[in-house]
């Protein structure tokens, strides 16, 4: 993300004021080696926020988001990414090729609703619902399906209710696509204008 590209140059700076520092305190005062990298070590913190802060305000206000939301965010983003991982180990204990791909394809929604909001931060609160409660469904329902349906000699009611927790995730799919559809939206909406603006250009063309 580009906010950690803030950090990267609050490092570039950091680094040199806290050497040139260090190097002015050791010839320039008679201090003690420990005084002497305290110093270094504090201009470099005391140079480090300041000039992170300043790069990172840029890149906020053009996403639209406060710092606090911004973290808030990220935090949702690891959170997520975790359960996204899980889904992909269940496939160990997937044990037919229909499971796979209704598993796979839940996993790759996943997977791109979380890319897309990773890339665009501001776009977490269009699908809030999907970090709040439809991945941990998905996740939850997923594992208890993998780990019931390997186990041997089941009775008829507990492969009916089977079945019906496959049902159920088909039901979970559909709430993601709804969820990543709804983050592409926006992206429609100007692709849409930017062809209608094309269509009118060309028919000006062919008036002239």
């Amino acid at each position: 993300m580009r906010y950690n590209i803030s950090r990267f140059i609050g490092v570039l700076v950091g680094i040199p004021v806290a050497i040139i520092s260090w190097a002015v305190s050791i010839f320039g005062f008679d201090l003690s080696f420990i005084l002497d990298a305290l110093i270094g070590i504090g201009m470099f913190f005391v140079s480090y926020f300041p000039t992170q802060r300043l790069t990172s305000k840029k890149y906020l206000t053009e996403i639209g988001l406060s710092r606090r939301d911004y973290r808030f965010v990220r935090n949702q983003l690891n959170q997520s990414q975790d359960k996204i991982r899980n889904i992909l180990r269940s496939y160990v204990n997937v044990r037919s090729l229909k499971d796979f791909r209704q598993i796979n394809d839940i996993y790759r929604i996943s997977k791109s609703i979380h890319v897309a909001v990773k890339q665009r931060p501001g776009l977490f609160f269009k699908v809030e619902s999907f970090f709040y409660s439809h991945i941990d469904n998905a996740l939850n329902l997923i594992e208890s399906y993998t780990r019931l349906s390997k186990m041997p000699k089941k009775s008829a009611a507990e492969k009916q209710k089977l079945e019906q927790t496959r049902i159920t995730l088909d039901e979970v799919k559909r709430t993601l696509i709804a969820d990543l559809k709804r983050l592409n939206e926006d992206d429609y909406e100007r692709l849409d204008v930017e062809m209608e603006l094309n269509r009118l250009e060309q028919n000006r063309h062919k008036d002239n």
